[in-house]
């Protein structure tokens, strides 16, 4: 049984707080990924422990956010910790069963193989729990012993990929919006350096409208990001009071008056004046976002109609345009940051795609909800519920708390 103990302690120190610190630095995140070297000496056989040592180490395993896993030459379950388990789903004990009863994974197998040949190895795979599935890296290495032929570190990459995927698409994004007004700039700026002379009055007044209209798209798209940011890192106070939020929306439809008649559209609005406990402030932003959507995306000569009413504890919002709507395959997606509904659609629309990101994340802040309901050729009605402001007293203490969408 001594030699089924892998003991997670330095080769030179047997100590508990040897023991804690080998924990802290498997843990560290790219370096644990990254080092094998010091992690192949935290897996020694060690004989002389007595019992309450040997029962101290084994619960400082299963208390390891990384699965330990040691395998025989038959690749056959040595010694597994809890966390291991809870990796690949197991609901009954491991020890000694064969590898491939417990993971059907075949880069599992190939890492310990490897192992077992004598070869250090590093698999990323994916293994399914359930409906769910976990992204797993995986560190195999050989140990001599007499019972246990090769050792591996499990460890759950499922965050840290998906954080570099958001990476990597934030990039994209940013860069894919940001290229057409920098095209445009620099068109106009190369105008001016080539033929500057000769550039009439009526061309020089064009380039600078170009050179303005997109410089202020760039702020925005800044802006935007910025704003974005701040909500979700929770930096977004909220000076909370009484809002009569037909009111509110009485305002905005006002305010958004000139937009409107460019396209000939008319606001309806309707309902009762109920009172939410809101920043005014980020709540009317919110709405703007909604409304400058339905002009965005209505017909010219319709109707934006926003509806108002209470629903138990609730005040409710429908903001509904009467455009080309959404597909239901796009109805959870049109949230996300930079997200464009398909561009057939909406390749005439300006925009970074961050206006709904920005309305969801302000909602979500007064413990609210937003919706969309929609179908192709219909429209779309995007429904807002905020709590009423009896029911509200405790916004701005819960407000980031309330807010969890990361």
């Amino acid at each position: 049984m001594i030699e089924l103990l892998i003991v997670l302690a330095l080769a030179t120190a047997g100590s508990i707080a040897a023991l804690l610190a080998a924990q802290r630095r498997l843990r560290a995140a790219e370096a644990e990924v990254r080092s094998l070297a010091s992690t192949r000496d935290l897996f020694r056989l060690r004989a002389g422990e007595n019992d309450a040592e040997r029962a101290v180490l084994l619960q400082i395993m299963d208390g390891l956010g990384e699965g330990l896993l040691a395998v025989d030459a038959q690749r056959r379950i040595a010694l597994a910790n809890r966390r291991f388990s809870e990796m690949v789903g197991a609901t009954r004990p491991v020890v000694g069963l064969p590898l491939s009863d417990v993971v059907r994974v075949s880069g599992v197998f190939s890492a310990f193989d490897a192992a077992l040949d004598h070869q250090e190895a590093c698999e990323r795979v994916t293994i399914p729990i359930g409906v769910a599935e976990r992204r797993i890296e995986i560190r195999a290495f050989p140990l001599l012993s007499q019972r246990i032929a090769a050792v591996g570190i499990f460890i759950d990459v499922t965050q840290i990929e998906r954080l570099e995927q958001i990476r990597r698409n934030f990039i994209s994004d940013f860069s894919h919006e940001a290229r057409t007004p920098l095209a445009a700039l620099s068109a106009a700026v190369e105008s001016y350096e080539l033929a500057a002379e000769h550039i009439t009055a009526e061309e020089d007044q064009h380039l600078r409208r170009l050179m303005s209209r997109q410089l202020r798209r760039l702020q925005r798209l800044v802006d935007d990001l910025s704003e974005l940011s701040r909500i979700e890192s929770g930096d977004l106070g909220l000076e909370v009071a009484d809002i009569e939020l037909k009111s509110l929306l009485a305002d905005l439809c006002e305010d958004f008056g000139d937009r409107a008649a460019q396209k000939h559209v008319k606001f309806s609005l309707r309902g009762e004046d109920v009172r939410v406990r809101a920043d005014a402030v980020r709540i009317q932003q919110a709405f703007s976002n909604l409304i400058d959507n339905a002009i965005k995306y209505g017909p010219e000569q319709s109707t934006i109609d926003i509806d108002v009413e209470s629903a138990g504890n609730s005040a409710v919002v429908r903001v509904t345009d009467h455009g080309e709507g959404i597909p239901s395959d796009e109805r959870e997606r049109i949230f996300r940051r930079f997200y464009r509904m398909d561009k057939s659609r909406s390749q005439d629309v300006a925009g970074a795609g961050l206006g709904l990101a920005i309305t969801k994340h302000l909602v979500m802040l007064h413990q609210g909800t937003i919706d969309v309901e929609s179908s192709v050729g219909n429209g779309a009605t995007f429904v807002v519920t905020l709590p009423l402001a009896a029911r509200a007293l405790h916004v701005a203490a819960n407000a980031q708390e309330a807010f969890s969408l990361r």
